[in-house]
């Protein structure tokens, strides 16, 4: 099982980011778009787990006094990998960065950085620079504006089907 750790959200908040997103997917179509009902924040990404059981007992033992709190959208930006990634950025919040600590630090992949959510919508290959700017320059002025409760954390297998993934829900971890 190839296994992550994210905050699934609320299907109205999906549908709001997608209608917000709706112009810049009609300007370049030839993107690689996220489907809206895949859109989520990943907290922890685990790779193949091969005792996803362990690692529920895990998760639910760092998570078990966390309490429900709100996320509010900070901006589009991109940043660069082997691709340019589009992605939602999230203002910062001090309960999930404690929590995604104490997540790390039971699973043993604790090393100290600091966690930014984000939320990715669309990749492409790395353009020319003159691209890449125009890009970088529309992302800043995406008018995106969403917020919700964070009530539970959800662990997905990503499975890939016809070149594309699903993602199928292991367990949902509550929160107080």
């Amino acid at each position: 099982m190839r296994l992550f750790l994210a905050i699934d959200l609320p299907s109205p908040v999906k549908s709001k980011l997608a209608g917000q997103l709706e112009g810049l997917k009609k300007e370049y179509p030839y993107f690689r778009w996220v489907r809206e009902k895949l859109y989520h924040i990943t907290v922890q990404f685990f790779g193949t787990v091969e005792n996803p059981k362990e690692l529920t007992e895990k998760i639910k033992e760092a998570s078990y006094d966390a309490t429900p709190f709100h996320l509010y959208s900070q901006g589009a930006e991109i940043f660069l990998r082997r691709q340019i990634v589009l992605h939602l950025s999230f203002q910062r919040s001090k309960q999930l960065e404690v929590l995604v600590r104490k997540i790390r630090d039971k699973i043993g992949k604790g090393d100290g950085r600091r966690f930014v959510p984000h939320l990715t919508f669309a990749r492409y290959k790395i353009p020319s620079k003159q691209q890449y700017l125009l890009i970088k320059k529309k992302a800043r002025n995406l008018d995106i504006d969403i917020d919700f409760s964070v009530k539970e954390l959800t662990l997905f297998d990503s499975v890939i089907e016809e070149k594309r993934p699903v993602y199928k829900v292991i367990k949902q971890f509550r929160l107080r």
